[in-house]
């Protein structure tokens, strides 16, 4: 029997743009997932200060911290084979939630730990002027 048309459908959000926060939020997540898989990758979660992290053998605390902490100590063959092994997935071999996760872990490793300075100097623009509310 057909469905009365008086009746609202529900509306749907089939936009495939996203604003500028949403697009932050989601390289963000992408940045913190490798930063992550690097801790994992390098064994940072050894001698980090988090519980958690040494119980359950992986990050799970801030992973930014603990990468600007550990990456000084390792050479450059270590981490071009750590870089290696994040763009496998790590040791658990997990997928990229996104594709620009899979982006992101393809980054060379300076780019990869700049991004929150670089994200938080520079002003979000949201293409809109306040001005004339």
């Amino acid at each position: 029997m057909p469905r009365s048309r008086s009746k609202q459908k529900e509306e749907k959000r089939f936009l495939k743009r996203r604003s500028v926060e949403e697009g932050l939020k989601l390289a963000d997540a992408a940045h913190e997932a490798t930063w992550r898989l690097y801790c994992e990758v390098l064994g940072f979660w050894r001698r980090c200060k988090v519980r958690r992290c040494r119980r359950h053998r992986h990050c799970l605390g801030e992973p930014a911290r603990c990468l600007m902490q550990g990456l000084p100590s390792l050479p450059e063959a270590q981490r071009l084979a750590a870089a290696k092994e994040v763009i496998a997935g790590g040791p658990r071999r997990l997928k990229p939630a996104t594709h620009l996760e899979w982006v992101v872990r393809r980054e060379p490793l300076p780019a990869l730990t700049s991004w929150r300075r670089m994200a938080a100097s520079s002003p979000v623009r949201t293409g809109r002027d306040d001005s004339h509310a």
